[in-house]
């Protein structure tokens, strides 16, 4: 069987399988991102006598509120507890459940599986991880802003 990287055609020349060189993966996104991603001109600084104190644009605002930083918060149940329990599921499947979260729940989870380095879904408002991870959860939740 020939390789795939080459095709022959019937006149002596070989000609290789794939994208066509010209074609990049730049032409497939859309033209904002390329408007975005080139300089825009702008006049000669030199000749401007403005100076940055005088621009009249609003000062940017540094702290925002946890849930928008991190677009999620949790709330603790009405005993002032953090709301983490652990289940045992069918064939012996140990899975520990995060409630009560506001907000995008899919952010959390990426964090808590990128440090714990386990498994886990999203089911609308609470979180399963794979394995006994109350411990870790815990400590995560209570250093970390999002708990309310």
């Amino acid at each position: 069987m020939p390789k795939r990287g080459k095709k022959n055609s019937g006149d002596g020349r070989e000609q290789y399988e794939g994208r066509p060189a010209e074609v990049t993966f730049a032409a497939f996104l859309p033209t904002a991102i390329h408007e975005a991603q080139t300089p825009q001109e702008s006049p000669d600084e030199t000749t401007s006598s403005k100076s940055p104190t005088e621009d009249n644009t609003p000062p940017i605002q540094l702290s925002q509120s946890s849930e928008d930083a991190q677009g999620y918060t949790v709330t603790r149940t009405k005993k002032g507890k953090l709301p983490i329990t652990y289940e045992n599921r069918s064939k012996g499947k140990k899975v520990t459940v995060i409630s009560n979260i506001g907000g995008n729940a899919e952010l959390l989870l990426a964090e808590l599986r990128k440090r714990l380095g386990v498994g886990g879904v999203s089911r609308g408002t609470f979180i399963e991880l794979q394995g006994d991870q109350q411990k870790f959860v815990e400590q995560f939740l209570n250093k970390h802003p999002c708990l309310k």
